[in-house]
């Protein structure tokens, strides 16, 4: 990175020459937008800057986009550099690696070395009062693989999958080719199988599984597989969680994820066994607390909710976001498991809602549609950095309950 200082000097005095062409853009009339980065909700505040819709433009603070992507975001103040690097063991530049400018020079934003050419008709970076580095969204985000989508105040930065590696994959030879047995009409129902179980069990061979699609599990095989774990549960909460004790199982928990997920033509078994990893089976001693229907985390950001949040439409007798708690809060166990199979709708498909389903998932709209359409595709998406989540679901809980004796 250090062999192109002589290409930042030469950008640098160009820079400085046509700062006229870099008219600051703060002093326009400014809307604070929501900024949506790998599913977690960022607003602004009187402490921090968030999105902004200046000029019909959008913009973002460079440092929340870069360290939200988990990548190394710097300030040169005397060269006037915002400064990202995707590479987590380089080291950052030293304060002096590039040529001071004037005070007033425009901020310019450097990738890896190289400095960013913004087209004039994406806007212009500055720097905010607070100090931070704002930045054209689109310019930044389609150097860092992302793909973004501006409505109704919502700003969504999704990452685009990474280039396929040519190594054999060889989950496609374990599906086999079997009639979807669900009556609905969409073009999703239409080309989705079941995989064969085989009597020797490799969890690798089933990581190709859809999100959409028939329940395999039935709900008998699912409960009795949770009260097969019971006494381990008991006996895991007591050593590590004293003060919480062991919660019952929720009555009639894999029945509701069945039924529905059948509704919405989603894998319900599959979903239970999400919830069951998400939950800890149902025992909630993370942030989202038993009481609150939530079985997914949805709306769990990791920050206490404030009453501002938005429910985007959704039946205020159905979800709610409680001030001082973290994540959604549904009035009945069926509204919870409805949201999380919903939510699981939005990253498999590009469908609207089942007719005659009401939206009972605040945060759909924040979904990159049709994202996720297989199980192992919510790594890194639902959980971050979520390395072998959707393997997890399959092999340590659903396969697990498939194939107990």
């Amino acid at each position: 990175m250090r062999k192109k200082k002589w290409l930042m000097t030469a950008m640098l005095a160009i820079g400085g020459m046509v700062g006229g062409v870099f008219a600051p853009v703060y002093a326009a009339e400014t809307t604070e937008l929501q900024l949506i980065i790998r599913d977690h909700l960022y607003v602004g505040s009187d402490a921090e800057v968030g999105a902004q819709l200046i000029d019909d433009r959008v913009y973002v603070p460079l440092r929340l986009v870069g360290e939200s992507l988990d990548h190394q975001v710097q300030w040169l103040g005397q060269s006037r550099l915002a400064c990202i690097i995707t590479d987590d063991n380089a080291e950052l530049y030293a304060e002096d690696a590039f040529p001071a400018v004037a005070e007033d020079a425009p901020v310019q934003i450097m990738i890896d070395g190289e400095i960013l050419e913004i087209p004039e008709d994406l806007g212009v970076a500055f720097l905010h009062d607070t100090g931070r580095a704002m930045v054209p969204v689109r310019a930044v985000t389609s150097n860092l693989n992302c793909d973004v989508e501006w409505q109704d105040g919502v700003v969504l930065v999704t990452e685009l999958p990474q280039p396929e590696e040519t190594t054999p994959d060889h989950r496609e030879n374990n599906v086999a080719n079997v009639t979807d047995r669900n009556q609905g009409p969409t073009s999703d129902r239409e080309t989705q199988s079941d995989p064969v179980i085989s009597e020797e069990v490799d969890p690798s061979a089933y990581y190709g599984m859809t999100i959409v699609g028939d329940s395999i599990a039935t709900a008998e095989q699912l409960e009795a597989y949770l009260y097969s774990k019971e006494e381990h549960i008991k006996s895991v909460m007591a050593k590590r969680y004293p003060d919480y004790g062991f919660i019952g199982y929720p009555e009639g928990i894999a029945d509701l994820y069945i039924e529905i997920g059948k509704k919405y033509n989603i894998r319900g078994d599959l979903a239970f066994a999400q919830a069951v990893k998400e939950t800890g089976y149902f025992q909630f001693y993370g942030i989202v607390r038993n009481g609150q229907n939530n079985f997914c985390g949805l709306g769990a950001t990791g920050v206490a909710n404030t009453g501002e949040e938005l429910l985007n439409g959704v039946d205020p007798a159905k979800a709610a976001y409680i001030v001082g708690t973290h994540g959604l809060t549904y009035s009945t166990m069926a509204y919870g498991v409805e949201a999380h199979i919903q939510h699981l709708y939005a990253y498999a498909t590009t469908e609207p809602l089942p007719e005659g389903y009401e939206l009972v998932d605040p945060r759909f709209k924040y979904v990159k549609r049709g994202i996720a359409p297989l199980w192992t595709d919510l790594n890194g998406r639902w959980a971050v950095p979520g390395n072998g989540y959707g393997e997890s679901i399959i092999g340590d809980y659903w396969l697990e309950a498939l194939t107990l004796e």
